[in-house]
């Protein structure tokens, strides 16, 4: 049970660090008014959630919540900041659990990406592997203010996962 709560609680740190990225992309674009957006460069992330979430309190009905923390990495590993989420599972299944979870991303110099979304979750005992999906960016701060879009996440292990923006 564990590791299929820290799995979830991945999925969601990591929709909510693509969702944000990509919610830069779609307003740099002129998808949104640019007095709301920022022409920051998000960078390419990581979020690892490994070693950092206890699921002890997550009971395994629907509405049931729990929240994580997970280390930001940039590509060379080098830690960037801290995600944290909090997550109710909304449908149960034998090898997954479908969660709505909500999030944010802090980087070290204070700057913010909120994500939210939808997320599968797949029991580590049965996952498979990359496993991809999105999340939607609803804000941000600093550099970021005024963000929104899509992230893009891939599940490439047991709570890792890169987020890409587009």
């Amino acid at each position: 049970m564990t590791r299929f709560v820290t799995s979830k609680r991945a999925a969601l740190a990591a929709a909510a660090a693509g969702v944000a990225a990509l919610a830069l992309v779609a307003g740099v674009s002129g998808t949104a008014s640019a007095a709301h957006l920022r022409a920051a460069n998000v960078p390419a992330m990581t979020l690892d959630f490994n070693g950092s979430n206890d699921e002890a309190g997550a009971a395994n009905s629907v509405g049931a919540g729990f929240g994580g923390t997970a280390a930001v990495k940039d590509t060379s590993g080098n830690k960037i900041g801290t995600a944290y989420d909090m997550c109710d599972k909304d449908g149960i299944n034998a090898n997954s659990v479908t969660v709505f979870c909500s999030g944010e991303i802090v980087l070290s110099n204070g700057d913010q990406i909120a994500v939210s979304g939808v997320f599968p979750i797949q029991d580590p005992a049965t996952a498979t592997y990359p496993k991809s999906f999105e999340g939607v960016v609803t804000g941000g701060t600093g550099a970021y203010e005024g963000m929104t879009g899509t992230a893009h996440f891939t599940n490439r292990s047991l709570g890792v996962y890169d987020v890409t923006f587009s």
